[in-house]
């Protein structure tokens, strides 16, 4: 576990610090590099306070809100990705205008509606984000920011869902700070 004074060294928040702002507490940020043959994968271990963590096979880390700190319903996930420097806002809106398209009147889906593309730099990682609407049959409404994080040496994906887009918007900045974090340092 992480001294109050070695977090803040890395800019990870501080308990009394997140708590303050309604997010919940960062209790641990740990960084392991497993080397494979023909790349490297980075494991990371963020634990909050109020969420329930859990892994899939895939590599995606999904935290599920789990108390009363942080909004019933909210879901956050995060995963490892290709480093790829290269991506341009537009490839990145082209991405997801596409995910769009094929995925609207599919199964459960109504519509899905995008807005406010980003493209920028949260201590010295380059943030790709964009805001989805997805209407479902049931007259639910998903809110989501779903973002690429481009650090020195490595990159992630950060996605952030509940039913109302403050809450949405506030675990995603809250999720943002500790991947940035990790982004941020230069692998090996």
């Amino acid at each position: 576990m992480l001294s109050t004074s070695e977090a803040r060294n890395i800019g990870v928040e501080t308990t009394g610090d997140v708590m303050m702002k309604g997010f919940g507490t960062l209790l641990i940020l740990a960084v392991a590099v497993i080397s494979e043959p023909a790349a490297a994968q980075d494991a990371i271990a963020i634990a909050i306070e109020g969420w329930q963590q859990s892994s899939d096979a895939d590599g995606v880390v999904t935290y599920r809100c789990a108390s009363d700190i942080c909004a019933a319903g909210s879901v956050v996930s995060y995963k490892s990705q290709p480093h790829r420097t290269g991506i341009t806002l537009a490839d990145f809106e082209a991405h997801h205008r596409g995910l769009a398209a094929h995925n609207k009147g599919h199964g459960r889906i109504r519509d899905v509606r995008l807005s406010d593309f980003k493209d920028r730099t949260v201590e010295g990682v380059r943030v790709l984000q964009v805001n989805r609407e997805v209407d479902r049959d049931d007259g639910t409404t998903t809110y989501t920011v779903d973002a690429r994080l481009i650090g020195p040496a490595r990159s992630f994906s950060l996605v952030s869902d509940s039913p109302q887009p403050e809450w949405t918007a506030n675990n995603f900045e809250g999720f943002l700070r500790s991947l940035v974090a990790v982004a941020g340092v230069v692998g090996p």
